[in-house]
C-alpha cells in the first residue's frame, strides 16, 4: 500500500482552546481505558486499577465509581451496548471474563456473571453486531481467541501463530466480523487485519507492514454504511506517518489516506472513532499532545489537523470516542494519571483569486472559503483588518487582502493569509 501523504498537505494545523483535566490518578501506564456514548446520548468510561484490584466507570465525566473489587487480575475492561439498550462490561477476573449489565444508562450494574471464557488476561477488544450479538476477545501465546454471544457460548482462535496482540473487534453494517492486532510473528512486524466467516474462522487476511512493536491497541471501527476503518503506522523502527485504511467487504477500498509526522519513541498512540452521522475521528499522539482529524466523506479524505495542548506528560495510551454533538472527547494515560480533553472539529481556508478589465483598470477579487472536510460550513465567519464578515450558504464571503482568522461555532478556528 502506497501513503498518500499529499492528501492533507493543504490543511492548516487548528490550535485547540482546551485544556486537558485529570479523570484519575495513581494507574499504571499500561491502562487503555474503554469509551462508549450510549443511544441517550450519555458518555462512559470504564478502566481498571490494577494496584487497587477494582474496576471503575465514570458517567458522563463524572468522578469514577468503583463497580468491581478485590479483583485480584483487574486488567483491561470493554464496553458496549446492545441494539435493546442493555450495557455490557466486560472484565477480567481470577476465573477468566466476568460480565456487568446495566439496564439504565449506566447508572446501575447487575452482576457480575462468569461468561464462557476462563482464560486468565485483560478483555482486548469487543464488539456488538446489528443483531445485537456481543463479541469479545483475549490474547495470549499462540492465540487470539474471538468469543461470540453474551457470555461468549461460541470461541475460535483466529491466529494460533506467535503472537497477535492488541486486537480489535469491529462488525459492519451487513454483520461481518472483522479483527485487527499487532503481530511479531514476522521480524519487522505487522499490523494484521482478517475478516472472519460464520464460524469465525478468518476467511481473508491484509498485513500492513513494516511497523514497530504496539501493544496498546489497533484502531479499528466500522460505521453503519458498510465501511470499516484501520489505523496503522509504517517504519521500523519509527512510524513515519499514521495510516487510515478502509476496508469494504473484507477488503482493503484503496490506500487510505495518510497524516505524515516526526514521530519518536512510540508515537503514534492511535484510536478511530465513528459518530452516529458515520462522521470518523482519527486521534494519535506526537511530541507530548494529541492531534486530530475528522472525516466526513468515509473516510476518502479528512479536515483540518487539530492539535491539543500538551499534556504534561509521556503518552502511553489514547482512546477516544466520537460525541454526537460532532466533537471527539479524547484520554491520554500519561503513564500515572488518565487525562481527557474534548478536541473540535477544525476549519481550513481555500482563498480564491479572479481578476477582470473594468474600462482601464483590472479589478481584483478575492473569495474565501471555510470548509469542514471539503464540505462549506455556512455558519463560519471572517476576520480581517478589524472587519467580521460572514459568510454565504456555501462558506464563501468576498474578503480584503490581509491576514484572517475563521472562526464557526463548533470548530477550532483557523487562520489564513489573502494575498
Amino acid at each position: 500500500m502506497r501513503p498518500l501523504a499529499a492528501a492533507l498537505a493543504a490543511l492548516a494545523l487548528a490550535p485547540a482552546a482546551s485544556a486537558w483535566t485529570t479523570l484519575s490518578n495513581g494507574v499504571q501506564n499500561t491502562v487503555v481505558p474503554s469509551m462508549l456514548v450510549t443511544q441517550a446520548g450519555t458518555e462512559l468510561v470504564s478502566f481498571e486499577s490494577p494496584i487497587a484490584g477494582t474496576i471503575s466507570v465514570s458517567r458522563v465525566r463524572s468522578a469514577p465509581k468503583v463497580v468491581v473489587s478485590s479483583d485480584p487480575i483487574a486488567g483491561r475492561t470493554q464496553l458496549v451496548q446492545q441494539p435493546s439498550g442493555a450495557i455490557q462490561l466486560y472484565f477480567p477476573n481470577a476465573q477468566g471474563v466476568g460480565r456487568l449489565t446495566s439496564t439504565d444508562d449506566g447508572q446501575t450494574w447487575t452482576g457480575p456473571i462468569q461468561t464462557q471464557s476462563h482464560t486468565v488476561g485483560g478483555m482486548m477488544a469487543a464488539a456488538v453486531a446489528p443483531d445485537g450479538t456481543p463479541y469479545f476477545a483475549q490474547d495470549g501465546t499462540g492465540f487470539v481467541n474471538v468469543f461470540r454471544g453474551l457470555n461468549g457460548e461460541t470461541v475460535k482462535n483466529v491466529f494460533p501463530r506467535c503472537c497477535g496482540y492488541a486486537e480489535s473487534l469491529a462488525v459492519d453494517s451487513s454483520g461481518l466480523v472483522q479483527v485487527a492486532f499487532f503481530s511479531n510473528a514476522d521480524p519487522d512486524g505487522s499490523f494484521v487485519y482478517e475478516s472472519l466467516g460464520a464460524d469465525l474462522s478468518p476467511a481473508g487476511s491484509t498485513s500492513l507492514k513494516p511497523t514497530a512493536p504496539h501493544d496498546d491497541r489497533v484502531p479499528l471501527v466500522a460505521d453503519r454504511s458498510g465501511s470499516t476503518f484501520m489505523a496503522w503506522p509504517p517504519g521500523y523502527p519509527t512510524a513515519t506517518s499514521l495510516i487510515v485504511v478502509p476496508f469494504r467487504s473484507g477488503q482493503p477500498g484503496g490506500d487510505g489516506v495518510t497524516f505524515p509526522g516526526r514521530f519518536t519513541g512510540g508515537d503514534p498512540h492511535a484510536a478511530l472513532a465513528v459518530d452516529g452521522q458515520d462522521r470518523l475521528w482519527a486521534v494519535w499522539t506526537v511530541g507530548g499532545g494529541v492531534r486530530v482529524a475528522r472525516s466526513r466523506s468515509h473516510g476518502q479524505h479528512f479536515g483540518a489537523v487539530v492539535a491539543s495542548a500538551a499534556t504534561g506528560g509521556s503518552e502511553y495510551q489514547v482512546s477516544a470516542v466520537a460525541l454526537p454533538a460532532g466533537a471527539v472527547d479524547v484520554i491520554v494515560n500519561t503513564g500515572s494519571s488518565l487525562v481527557q480533553q474534548e478536541l473540535k472539529p477544525g476549519l481550513s481556508v481555500h482563498v480564491s483569486i479572479t481578476s477582470k478589465k473594468v474600462g482601464k483598470k483590472t479589478v481584483v477579487t478575492h473569495v474565501a472559503q471555510a470548509l469542514d472536510d471539503g464540505f462549506g460550513v455556512p455558519t463560519a465567519s471572517f476576520r480581517i483588518g478589524g472587519r467580521a464578515i460572514h459568510v454565504d450558504a456555501s462558506g464563501k464571503a468576498k474578503v480584503p487582502g490581509g491576514k484572517g482568522t475563521a472562526a464557526a461555532p463548533g470548530y477550532a478556528g483557523a487562520a489564513f493569509r489573502v494575498p
